[in-house]
């Protein structure tokens, strides 16, 4: 065998190990890429093939997951911004996914709880009911609409726990 010939399969193996070759097929990038999200040490690898995977399969039906996941990600790094900005883009190109009454609803809810931008909120529980009204979602986001901005204690009623006889 050839050095040069070594070389170009020894380049396939590495390749074929790797998220950005272009050789896996939707089914194993997806699957490394849900694995690497279950590993709380490996969110950058999880990141980088679940955009991968976006860039590569767009029109895949896993593609809105795939986005759920990344705003999932993003959330549990402490990047609300970034998770908005994921889940804007989920309703942009997928709004008849599966995930958009929830994306919406986050969307509304990281905005009132985490970045304080109540208008912002108040427009995207909105924006749930009309969009979603058969969604349980649904439901929830008018319970919470008038009453953003406000804290629980002065509109959730809370039941004492059952005392023992």
């Amino acid at each position: 065998m050839t050095i040069l010939l070594r070389s170009l399969l020894g380049l396939g193996w590495v390749c074929w190990g790797l998220a950005g070759c272009s050789s896996q097929t939707p089914e194993q990038l997806f699957s490394q890429a849900e694995a690497a999200a279950a590993d709380t040490t490996a969110l950058d690898k999880a990141v980088s093939q679940f955009n991968a995977f976006l860039e590569r399969y767009p029109q895949d039906e896993r593609a809105p997951k795939a986005l759920d996941k990344l705003a999932l990600i993003a959330q549990r790094r402490g990047d609300m911004k970034g998770a908005v900005a994921l889940y804007e883009r989920l309703l942009s190109q997928y709004p008849k996914s599966e995930y958009a009454d929830e994306a919406q609803f986050m969307i509304a809810f990281i905005c009132e709880e985490f970045l304080g931008d109540l208008d912002k909120a108040r427009q995207a529980y909105q924006r749930v009911i009309e969009l979603y009204p058969d969604s349980e979602l649904a439901l929830s986001a008018q319970h919470l609409l008038p009453n953003v901005g406000r804290p629980p204690e002065e509109w959730v009623k809370f039941q004492d726990a059952p005392r023992a006889p």
